[in-house]
């Protein structure tokens, strides 16, 4: 099928060359629907102000800021945007994409306790992390515009092989937006360019000829003349 074709296209990138086990990748949970949710990566809307005289910054609640701290810190130290794919990474018990302004200042907090570090350590990773989280949360939120833009033109197109043309562009444009979408998200267009690419071949072909799929390389068995 057309999503055998896709396997360059669904593989994990890690932020750093073997440096982020696929392991620390939490399956993404949230798939676009024919409405378009963003939940996935959209902020909570929890406004809790953080007060460090009320917050839980107990011996316990140190695993929770070592653990991933290390790919953290490389996050908040990219000079380039974090790929979407990580917003799933789970830290400090939530997905990136879930952490709220509460937890970012918490996190601060915890840090000098737990690993000694100076407010000032403590502020420059956790500001950068933010940033950076929110700059792919945009990144991906304007990916499912667009997923949303096109299936809705898509649906609409008349049946015919004129539409099969539109239908191949939108495959295209779909690989060069891969690394700007979530897993799911890439699973939900393939899936319904497929289904469409099919409802429009069947009443184009008036010959009667087998339907090949474009995203199918051809099959290279071949028979030795004798």
């Amino acid at each position: 099928m057309f999503l055998d074709n896709l396997k360059p296209f669904l593989v994990v990138l890690l932020l750093f060359s073997g440096s982020i086990p696929l392991s620390a990748q939490e399956k993404e949970k949230e798939s676009i629907s024919e409405t378009g949710d963003k939940s996935a990566t959209s902020q909570p809307i929890e406004k809790l102000k953080f007060d460090k005289k009320s917050a839980d910054l107990s011996e316990e609640q140190c695993p929770k800021i070592r653990e991933g701290s290390s790919t953290v810190a490389k996050i908040a130290g990219l000079k380039s945007a974090m790929s979407v794919r990580n917003l799933t990474f789970k830290y400090f018990d939530k997905p990136l994409f879930s952490l709220t302004d509460y937890d970012y200042q918490h996190m601060k907090a915890l840090k000098t306790i737990c690993d000694n570090s100076s407010e000032e350590i403590a502020g420059l990773i956790f500001d950068n992390l933010k940033e950076k989280v929110e700059e792919a949360k945009d990144t991906r939120n304007n990916t499912v515009d667009w997923i949303k833009k096109t299936s809705k033109q898509l649906k609409e197109l008349p049946l015919g092989g004129s539409s099969v043309k539109v239908i191949h562009n939108a495959w295209k444009e779909m690989e060069n937006r891969s690394q700007e979408m979530l897993l799911t998200d890439l699973h939900y267009m393939a899936n319904l360019l497929d289904s469409l690419l099919k409802k429009h071949y069947k009443p184009a072909n008036t010959r009667g000829a087998k339907f090949t799929s474009p995203f199918v390389p051809p099959s290279t068995d071949y028979k030795t003349q004798r």
